[in-house]
């Protein structure tokens, strides 16, 4: 796919990686390491991010369908994901959309913008009020404003939306993530086959802060999920990085 950059690391059963706001698929990096061991690490740059295109609709819903069509490309007949903030909303509407998606590990998401601790809210604000001035003049800022205006307008996820999640699912945040606590509860209760796992001591950002003990979280799943199943590779041919 011309329009959307992924890297493919590793040989195994394929799992998908997705990044949150502002950020790209380097922030995988040292979980790829690891994880590339066991699986085929299919990392992503969503759409006006990194150097995948920054162009067209900026939504939820068209990165997922980004996902569905690199797995198109790349002949995957299934997989698993792993996705943080975004990525992680990201990977709830994967589950509802794509029955190729096997397990999702979604970690940091949130299913309404006012899910966000009224901290947060407050200061992606201030800063979009910031950043209005500056966009005037400089491209990034403009950018930096959309991803801002996505936060706080999207997703719309209902929570009986969830229950059409018929794979295994481990939700992971922090003890003191910026995402509601009620949400991450009420998204793991709405999922028939959820697991919610509280990181102690843990922010939003739990590949940066607590990565080991994330990162176990995250091996122990999989590891659990594939344990009895025998799959063979899932790709029609050799996939070199794009």
């Amino acid at each position: 796919m011309k329009d959307i950059y992924y890297q493919v690391t590793g040989q195994g059963f394929p799992v998908v990686f997705l990044h949150g706001n502002g950020e790209d698929h380097h922030i995988f990096d040292q979980a790829v390491n690891l994880l590339s061991k066991q699986y085929q690490c299919i990392c992503i740059d969503s759409r006006y991010h990194g150097r995948s295109v920054h162009a067209g609709e900026l939504s939820y819903q068209q990165m997922c369908q980004d996902v569905m069509a690199v797995m198109d490309e790349l002949n995957i007949a299934a997989y698993d994901v792993i996705g943080f903030s975004d990525g992680g909303i990201v990977s709830l509407m994967l589950g509802m959309q794509d029955s190729r998606l096997k397990h999702i590990i979604s970690i940091g998401a949130n299913t309404k913008p006012r899910y966000i601790k009224r901290f947060y809210r407050l200061t992606f604000y201030l800063q979009m009020i910031c950043l209005a001035i500056f966009s005037i003049y400089q491209k990034k800022a403009r950018l930096t404003f959309r991803l801002y205006k996505l936060m706080l307008t999207q997703p719309q996820i209902e929570y009986k939306q969830l229950q059409q999640i018929h794979v295994p699912v481990l939700v992971l945040a922090g003890e003191f993530d910026m995402i509601d606590a009620k949400d991450t509860n009420h998204i793991g209760e709405s999922l028939p086959y959820g697991i919610v796992k509280i990181i102690q001591h843990g922010n939003h950002f739990l590949l940066r802060d607590a990565f080991q003990e994330t990162v176990k979280e995250i091996s122990l799943f999989l590891e659990a999920c594939h344990q009895e199943e025998n799959y063979e590779c899932m790709s029609s041919s050799t996939i070199e990085d794009r």
